[in-house]
């Protein structure tokens, strides 16, 4: 203990000899270069970090250990996309359905009308699905009015409207149920954008 009082006291007492003399210690100019420090003023020690090069420039003073930001990267997929593209691919494969020539009558199965509209039923289904399994603590937490609650009930009525409509092809007039399905599924991903 009496050891580690006798050093601090001997570098307290060299620092403080140190800095009541008039001219530094180590002269920095001649280790560092003419710019770095040539004036043994009070004024100029505090002036160092802006002191001008023999250039005209200023030193410009970096913080240590900072670097730049990382960019933030997220992942090509991720529940949440796979949940947006089903929504989407849904709307998209009822729409094009709607686009094609529709079969005739005497032959259900001519024509991609009835594979659309299935797929279109199919990836409902399955963004309603996905929804609950990844979202299913946003939900029911904050009312009927609440923007996820909002989005899960039109995009459920969406989907219910295609697998209606399937349902009911050809024998009945299914329209309805498609358009429907179509307007709720676009309603209910506009709510999340």
């Amino acid at each position: 203990m009496l050891k580690t009082i006798l050093i601090t006291a001997i570098s307290l007492f060299y620092s403080g000899m140190a800095l009541s003399q008039e001219v530094p210690v180590i002269n920095y100019g001649t280790v560092y270069g003419e710019e770095m420090f040539t004036s043994s003023q009070p004024s100029d020690y505090i002036q160092l970090s802006a002191k001008q090069t023999s250039k005209g420039s200023e030193f410009t003073k970096m913080p240590a250990g900072i670097k730049d930001k990382p960019v933030f990267e997220e992942d090509w997929l991720t529940a949440n996309k796979v949940h947006k593209y089903l929504g989407i691919g849904s709307i998209t494969f009822a729409l094009l359905a709607a686009i094609v020539p529709k079969p005739p009558k005497d032959n259900p199965d001519e024509g991609n009308h009835k594979e659309f509209a299935e797929v279109a039923a199919a990836l409902g289904g399955a963004a309603v699905a996905t929804g609950l399994m990844f979202h299913y603590d946003d939900i029911f937490d904050y009312g009927a009015s609440d923007p996820d609650n909002l989005h899960a009930t039109y995009a459920t009525l969406g989907a219910i409207g295609f697998a209606l409509a399937v349902s009911d092809a050809p024998e009945a007039q299914h329209v309805g149920y498609g358009m429907l399905g179509a307007i709720l599924m676009t309603i209910g991903i506009k709510y999340t954008w």
